[in-house]
């Protein structure tokens, strides 16, 4: 069976994946509360998980696919009250992941896709992203957030009106993934408060939102006693979690056969 983390892999092996159209995943999560009932490193095994199945079942139609180390510390401008929430400044997040990028660039890898797991991620990405594809117009550069992946059975499978951090969709999806750190005894119902409408914002990932920034959220906070959800982690299940996790990564490998077969298709 082919290799698909590149820690595993020696020097030369990568040397020889390169003489072929490949595509490198990289897993981006964070070290963040996740309720009481989820451990800190949600964000980060959720992109793991998820690259690694893809890789695997690309591998499978003859579309090489490797997963990088996941980046597990980046910046958290909430929650930082909660314990075990660590993170560093947003600058120097984005100079990590310019930094990756341009690495990976270096190396000869001309396929580069960020699987993000960790919303406040967005920015820093496309903010480096766009810096480093000014200098590399060549370059493949993607950035996605997993959730944006398998939407419609997402919608169609769902049993609650808020999905936004620690609740039905990231419960039911760890459920699967790592069940031994999962306690539903303490799942919670919590919802954030905005300071305008549904009309301009709404606490879900797969509403329409008119305001892409809004600082005036009353967002949980430990100083109040919040258990850190936001959405109704009490209706996940682990049958959601399959149902969730099979569109997702199928949508996922579809992209990164498009990816590939669109390598020198487009002229610069």
């Amino acid at each position: 069976m082919k290799k698909i983390m590149l820690d595993e892999m020696t020097w030369h092996e990568i040397e020889q994946v390169l003489t072929q159209p490949v595509v490198v995943l990289v897993p981006t999560g964070s070290t963040e509360q996740h309720g009481l009932h989820l451990p800190i490193n949600v964000d980060s095994r959720c992109t793991t998980y998820i690259s690694q199945q893809a890789a695997i079942k690309a591998n499978k139609r003859k579309i090489r696919v490797l997963v990088a180390p996941t980046i597990h510390y980046t910046s958290i401008p909430v929650f930082r009250d909660f314990p075990g929430t660590i993170g560093p400044p947003t600058d120097t997040v984005v100079a990590l992941f310019e930094g990756i990028a341009r690495s990976f660039i270096k190396n000869g890898f001309s396929n580069i896709v960020f699987i993000n797991g960790h919303f406040p991620n967005s920015s820093p990405l496309t903010t480096a992203l766009w810096t480093v594809c000014l200098d590399f117009p060549k370059a493949g550069l993607y950035a996605l957030n997993w959730w944006d992946l398998g939407s419609s059975t997402i919608q169609a499978e769902r049993q609650s009106s808020c999905m936004f951090h620690a609740e039905e969709l990231e419960t039911s999806v760890s459920l699967v993934i790592q069940p031994e750190n999962v306690n539903m005894e303490f799942a919670k119902k919590d919802f954030p408060t905005f300071s305008v409408s549904k009309k301009w914002v709404f606490p879900d990932f797969f509403a329409p939102q008119k305001l892409f920034f809004h600082s005036r959220v009353k967002l949980p906070n430990r100083a109040r006693g919040s258990s850190g959800v936001m959405g109704d982690a009490t209706v996940a299940s682990a049958k959601s979690g399959e149902k969730f996790l099979s569109a997702i990564i199928s949508d996922l490998v579809e992209l990164l056969v498009e990816i590939v077969e669109s390598e020198g298709k487009v002229e610069l």
